[in-house]
């Protein structure tokens, strides 16, 4: 998928921007406060341990217990832990912000790609202007080949395989 987020760093975002909300410290002024706004499911206690197996949320027919998000942007929306995982591995355009306010929470997916690419064709600008005043062929031959090296890695990145 295009958009796929990488385990890691979906993982990272859910241990350090996330914090378990317990049922008692949920507000209470709508009986949808007591839900996951993305399935609706009603939200259990939060698993007594600290740690969570990252497969854990995802089984069949497990409760969502509720995570508020932290320390991304001011969002602080709050999620069933599974749905918010499911969330950020459906590799949809979207899975990197919050379903609610579309706050950013990680960096899209390809920005790195661009990024590269941008630089890349930088760098070949570049070297066409050095090859101009380059006069001894040997150097021009570095020059050349050095260029043949970024197109492909440019060529490589462009194509559908890198994700």
């Amino acid at each position: 998928m295009p958009n796929s987020i990488p385990a890691f760093q979906i993982q990272n975002f859910l241990s350090r921007h996330t914090a378990q909300v317990p049922i008692f410290s949920l507000p209470n002024t709508s009986p949808h406060d007591q839900q996951c706004p993305i399935c609706h499911s009603f939200y259990i206690d939060p698993p007594s341990s600290h740690y969570v197996h990252p497969d854990f949320p995802l089984g069949a027919h497990i409760a969502e217990y509720a995570v508020r998000i932290k320390n991304v942007g001011g969002c602080e929306h709050i999620f069933g832990r599974r749905c918010l995982e499911k969330h950020l591995k459906a590799g949809l355009p979207w899975s990197h912000t919050c379903p609610m306010c579309r706050r950013e929470w990680l960096p899209p997916p390809n920005a790195g790609r661009r990024d590269i690419l941008r630089e890349i064709d930088g760098a070949l600008q570049g070297l066409e202007r050095v090859e101009e005043l380059v006069r001894d062929d040997g150097a021009r031959m570095a020059v050349e080949g050095v260029e043949r090296g970024l197109r492909r890695a440019r060529e490589g990145l462009e194509g559908n395989r890198w994700i």
